[in-house]
């Protein structure tokens, strides 16, 4: 095998490129990962004097099917810790109340009246029970609106925004947005010493591990047919292989590296969008969340329970859930989150280092109640390029954000070391 001839070769080395990189390898594939920028993608973290930046708040889910696929590759997970449940509170028309976590503090707030209050214990009793499987079809608009009205409606909103950073109630899967809900309050999510790079880290090593060649600073322009395989056209050269997994991002990057957009990918969701704002502070903040009800605003505090800081140092991430087709200024929305921050307690004293992101893609397209939700999103195999395929948190009928990233990561690899096997033969 020559240096410029590999079995497979993957494209991206975020979450799901790693993933496929190392579910080739372990098969016995000759492996490439290709990057134009570092590992990690938008799971990267960044250090900021001592303050480790997450590029957004991140948050693994217990139990999904991204720690599945990271406990397979030995990537630990049991790091840092849930999110604080006592000291948050909800924001209604600028008014902080205390966020019922149990029946207690639920007869104890003064958000909602007596009436609510007993539709809303009803209803947070019923989500447990829920089957997401009999909402795929449906709007989360529409869901919300058969089950519950005025803040109470507020709230189950408020919930889905959280469990999805998605806000898209007119067009997203109910039934893929009652699956997060559902396992956030279930399983619960973990916030990881180090952040999501501790992940981007842990796979990285699994790889190379296996055998997996690992090139950062190394972009791909096109990728080219050619007899039993593939040739990547790039600044460093031609690279042919057997099979190849384009995992660049969204569908639209993963199309400028094919001569034609599938068409199977046409119509898709909208992707999902947040402006966020991240603090260093020297202290904690008072409220260690604030999550508005009435506004797509959240704020929470990641460390403690994580290590992300100096000693004795702390983050908050705030964040802004951007509607589809959002038009509102940066300035705005940098505006909006400074007053949640302020509303946490926090002062211009308290802060070491921030910085504002006006514009961050959580996830490529959102899972649509018109496509069917899950099982709508494109497979893996890229249609009419046999041998070649794609993966993301777009991808596949499995899981949302990082879990459906690992997940179709996995996969994608899989499929293409069993294809570079046939053509070896």
């Amino acid at each position: 095998m020559t240096e410029d001839r590999y079995d497979v070769a993957v494209i991206g080395a975020g979450l799901a490129g790693l993933a496929a990189a190392a579910s080739a390898a372990e098969a016995g594939r000759h492996v490439l990962v290709l990057d134009a920028h570092r590992p990690g993608g938008r799971a990267a973290v960044d250090v900021r004097n001592g303050y480790r930046f997450n590029r957004g708040p991140r948050a693994l889910y217990i139990g999904g099917a991204g720690s599945d696929v990271l406990r397979h590759f030995g990537v630990r997970t049991d790091t840092g810790g849930a999110p604080a449940t006592d000291g948050i509170m909800l924001r209604h028309r600028g008014q902080l109340h205390l966020q019922p976590t149990g029946v207690a503090s639920l007869l104890r707030t003064n958000l909602l009246s007596t009436r609510e209050k007993a539709q809303t214990a009803r209803l947070l009793g019923g989500l447990g029970r829920i089957d997401p499987a009999k909402l795929t079809g449906t709007t989360v608009r529409e869901w919300i609106d058969g089950s519950a009205r005025g803040r109470v409606a507020e709230l189950v909103e408020m919930l889905v925004r959280v469990a999805t950073y998605s806000n898209a109630p007119d067009e997203m899967d109910a039934g893929a947005a009652a699956m997060n809900v559902k396992a956030a309050m279930q399983s619960g999510v973990q916030y990881l010493d180090g952040g999501f790079q501790s992940l981007v880290d842990g796979l990285a090593a699994a790889a190379v591990g296996l055998g997996v060649e690992l090139r950062t600073n190394a972009g791909v322009h096109r990728i080219e047919p050619e007899a039993g395989g593939f040739r990547l056209v790039g600044p460093a050269g031609p690279i042919v292989v057997d099979s190849v997994v384009v995992a660049t991002g969204g569908p639209d990057a993963a199309a400028q590296l094919l001569a034609e957009r599938p068409a199977a990918w046409d119509g898709l969701g909208p992707a999902a969008t947040v402006a966020c704002l991240e603090l260093g502070l020297r202290r904690r903040p008072r409220h260690a969340g604030v999550f508005a009800v009435d506004q797509p605003l959240y704020l929470n505090t990641h460390c403690p329970p994580a290590d992300l800081a100096p000693p004795g140092g702390v983050v908050v991430h705030a964040m802004r859930y951007q509607p589809v087709g959002d038009s509102m200024p940066a300035d705005d929305q940098h505006r909006l989150l400074r007053e949640l921050a302020a509303d946490a307690g926090v002062t211009d004293d308290d802060i070491v280092e921030e910085r504002f992101l006006a514009h961050m893609v959580v996830t490529g397209a959102i899972p649509t109640a018109a496509r069917g939700g899950l099982a709508g999103r494109p497979a893996a195999e890229i249609p009419g390029l046999p041998g070649a395929f794609v993966a993301g948190d777009w991808v596949g009928p499995v899981g949302l954000l990082a879990d459906a990233s690992l997940a179709s990561g996995a996969h994608a690899g899989r499929l293409a070391a069993a294809t570079s096997s046939k053509v070896a033969a």
